[in-house]
């Protein structure tokens, strides 16, 4: 049963989830509101092995499954510039995501090679978008794609070399290409990806800044000009750590952050881990940003091995333990078990808390006073198992996060307040003129 518009997401209209809910919260960019507007311009830029054409999935595969059974209809293009996107997506998300035939409306798309044929594929996408429809044209790379003229001189030099004769480089230094998207491009469809509600998602690769100076970045992303004007968002990937297991490297944790967005809450980190034959870990991020598991290198705390899920979980101190024994009346009687075990009646952290788990009903009482403890991979799998758990994780990480917000927040009046319109007072209680 297909679903109403006004149930769709959480805000109308809907946006588009990054498979993500940290990743949401920081493009979202304010209260209530959670991931990237359609009709906009989004690049996510970073060096190799960040897990840039991970979040391109995700963002397809999140917004395909959120859209499928309800009244919109969702279209999408991953144009795979630079043939580097091997991922077995209908294994991961259920979806084929770049399948060989791909068609929307009377328009059949392969992978571009020039600019100015990924230009023509988003200007026929554009024309086929109908009113209740949202699209995505992701294009993976920017810097897999060359202008017209590479290819004619390309063409060139294979006939000079065919007829024997030196075969001369003309190269441009890349101008010919920053020139077409800078100056036809963008100026040119950002107006229509928004009134077709289409967003442009641009990954791209860093490179040497050989033009930063001093204090200048070091690397920085192509065209990054241009697009920090009509970026909606620029993200900014950076490779913290890998996730080894068994000798070997699995995933990888990941810092984004949002070196531009165009909302009341720009410049916002986050961190999150992926794996390379599963995706983004929501749930393993949500857990460790709920409960500050990770460290500012991408590292796991040893907290991780011991989290209290109960919202109100008490710290398991010895003056917190002994009130517990005697709010029981059970102190004289541990005391005597150590005692009798031990030959020392002197109370431990370590001694109390194994004699609670020592006995069912003992640590049914311990459990439901200081809450319940789990270690990272348990909690994941309770909320993988249990939709309702997972949803109430969600929820908390949310509440931290705009608690975070609020807490930075100015909060100081409007700064025009004495020129706004004050509500007129009841005549009957106006002041007569002396």
């Amino acid at each position: 049963m297909a679903k109403k518009k006004e149930d769709f997401g959480v805000v109308a209209p809907p946006r588009i989830h990054m498979g993500s809910d940290l990743l949401d919260l920081m493009v979202g960019g304010d209260k209530g509101v959670y991931g990237v507007p359609f009709g906009e311009i989004v690049q996510i830029f970073g060096e190799s092995s960040t897990g840039k054409s991970f979040i391109k999935n995700e963002m397809l595969a999140c917004t395909y499954w959120r859209f499928k059974n309800t009244d919109y209809t969702f279209v999408w293009e991953s144009d795979d510039c630079e043939s580097g996107d091997t991922f077995d997506t209908p294994r991961l998300f259920g979806v084929d995501l770049h399948p060989d035939v791909r068609v929307v409306g009377k328009n059949k798309f392969v992978d571009s090679e020039t600019l100015e044929e990924m230009d023509g594929k988003l200007t026929n996408m554009l024309s086929e978008m109908k009113e209740n429809m949202y699209g995505i044209y992701a294009i993976d790379s920017l810097d897999g794609l060359c202008d017209n003229t590479k290819k004619v001189k390309e063409a060139k030099r294979a006939k000079l070399q065919a007829q024997g004769k030196p075969v001369v480089d003309e190269g441009d230094y890349g101008a010919q290409g920053a020139k077409f998207l800078s100056q036809d491009f963008f100026k040119v469809k950002h107006k229509p990806l928004k009134d077709k509600n289409t967003t442009l998602l641009i990954i791209s690769q860093t490179r040497c800044n050989f033009n930063g100076g001093m204090y200048g970045p070091k690397r920085k992303a192509s065209n990054s000009d241009s697009l920090d004007f009509y970026a909606y968002a620029r993200i900014k990937l950076k490779y913290l750590q890998p996730i080894i297991r068994e000798g070997l490297i699995v995933g990888g944790i990941v810092e984004a952050t949002t070196i531009k967005c165009k909302v009341p809450r720009p410049f916002r980190t986050i961190r999150y881990s992926y794996y390379m034959d599963y995706g983004i870990d929501n749930i393993g991020s949500n857990i460790d940003y709920l409960f500050d598991l990770l460290g500012d290198d991408g590292k796991w705390k040893k907290t991780a091995e011991a989290i209290p899920w109960s919202e109100n979980a008490k710290p398991k101190n010895l003056n917190n333990l002994k009130d517990w024994l005697a709010k029981n009346k059970w102190t004289d009687v541990c005391k005597d078990d150590r005692k009798a075990e031990q030959g020392s009646s002197a109370l431990t952290v370590e001694w109390i808390i194994s004699w609670a788990n020592s006995d069912p009903a003992r640590k049914e009482n311990f459990d439901n006073e200081f809450g319940e403890e789990f270690t990272r991979e348990e909690l994941i799998k309770l909320c993988e198992d249990n939709p309702e758990m997972a949803e109430e994780l969600t929820r908390r990480v949310r509440e931290k996060w705009e608690a975070h917000e609020d807490a930075a927040a100015t909060k100081r009046p409007s700064k025009y307040a004495c020129y706004m319109e004050q509500p007129k007072a009841d005549k009957k209680q106006e002041a007569k003129p002396e």
